[in-house]
């Protein structure tokens, strides 16, 4: 199904929603991290093919571990927290307090609530600048490349979309011991519409 692009405006809209719900997320894993500050870009967002989707997220053939979760509620959609392995591993270890070298139940697990923790404060921001209601599924942590992580996500979402639209951001650290990832929304098409009607724009 082919849609028309948003407007100027409703892209800088969908950054704004992007940003409250992203700043949220941040504030919630520096807690995680004990208080170390988080640096958040300005959120990047896209209206393309759904193979051009995982190039947001660098080499489509890099090795990601992702908590993904799906957006319940007025909107629906699905939210990922994406890091590199060895991103994954630093921070798996530092919520762990002990040293680990490949993935076990207690780094999924841990993998799983901090995923959880981070894409409830997005969502829960989200919902409170829009007044919408939204709910966050059971999260899930996977291990594929980006590519493959984005086709699967496009397949269950929008199986006939030539095009869809897709909000991320990358943040960091500031300070040892570092740590970087991305946040990735996928809204399903109609939700995208809801939202931007809510905005009135």
């Amino acid at each position: 199904m082919n849609l028309s692009p948003p407007t100027e405006a409703q892209f800088d809209a969908l950054r704004e929603v992007a940003n409250v719900g992203c700043g949220h997320a941040a504030n919630a894993l520096s807690k995680l991290v004990g208080g170390r500050a988080i640096r958040i870009d300005v959120p990047c967002v896209v209206f393309t093919e759904p193979e051009s989707v995982a190039q947001l997220l660098g080499d489509g053939d890099q090795p990601a571990v992702a908590t993904s979760l799906d957006i319940l509620g007025e909107l629906e959609g699905r939210l990922f927290l994406v890091l590199e392995e060895s991103e994954a591993h630093r921070l798996s270890t530092e919520l762990l307090a002990y040293p680990e070298h490949r993935f076990e139940q207690p780094e999924l697990r841990v993998l799983e609530e901090a995923g959880n923790i981070v894409a409830s404060a997005c969502l829960n921001a989200i919902a409170s600048f829009t007044g919408l209601r939204l709910l966050p599924s059971t999260p899930t942590v996977s291990r594929q490349t980006t590519r493959d992580l984005v086709c699967q996500a496009v397949t269950e979402l929008e199986p006939q979309a030539h095009r869809v639209t897709a909000l991320q951001v990358r943040f960091a650290t500031f300070s040892a011991p570092l740590l970087s990832g991305q946040l990735l929304v996928l809204p399903r098409r109609h939700s995208v519409q809801v939202l931007l009607e809510k905005l009135g724009v």
